[in-house]
């Protein structure tokens, strides 16, 4: 095969992609409600932190998350990084299961829905065929060399 030809793209990987990007839309929104909450138009009072600044802070974050999870997000579909993914997918998984177990923070619907996608996406990213996909081979699972033509004496 041809080292210039693009691979075609494991299904499981497609997959981890696919569940891991559940929480980008969401970052999105609450980026640009805290940013503009902070900064354009307070409101009164702030909706997660005690301060006008509490709230720019936190839209910042939200922001540099968003940004952070679709940079790992492009890195393992192509091919270059699955770690960073892996350590995005679990932390989406820590804080969406703290935000289930504090009630004061909202109904769990949609932290039940992220601590789902997010730990599938988690366990197919650590599987042998997503280190494939980046180019590493699992212990274990290297692949068989050819074996080299067996010259034939003549009888």
């Amino acid at each position: 095969m041809d080292d210039d030809e693009p691979r075609p793209t494991a299904g499981p990987v497609v997959a981890a992609i696919a569940f891991g990007v559940a929480p980008l839309p969401l970052l999105a929104v609450y980026s640009v409600l805290f940013i503009v909450h902070g900064s354009i138009h307070p409101v009164a009072p702030p909706d997660i932190t005690t301060t006008q600044h509490g709230e720019l802070l936190a839209g910042l974050i939200a922001l540099v998350l968003f940004i952070g999870l679709t940079l790992t997000l492009m890195w393992f579909l192509n091919r270059r990084r699955r770690w960073p993914f892996a350590i995005g997918q679990l932390a989406t998984l820590v804080t969406s299961i703290d935000f289930v177990v504090d009630v004061t923070t909202g109904p769990p619907g949609i932290p039940v829905l992220l601590a789902v996608t997010s730990l599938i996406a988690l366990v197919i990213s650590l599987l042998p065929v997503s280190a494939e996909h980046v180019g590493h081979h699992p212990v274990g699972r290297r692949r068989a060399r050819a074996a080299p033509d067996q010259v034939s004496s003549p009888s």
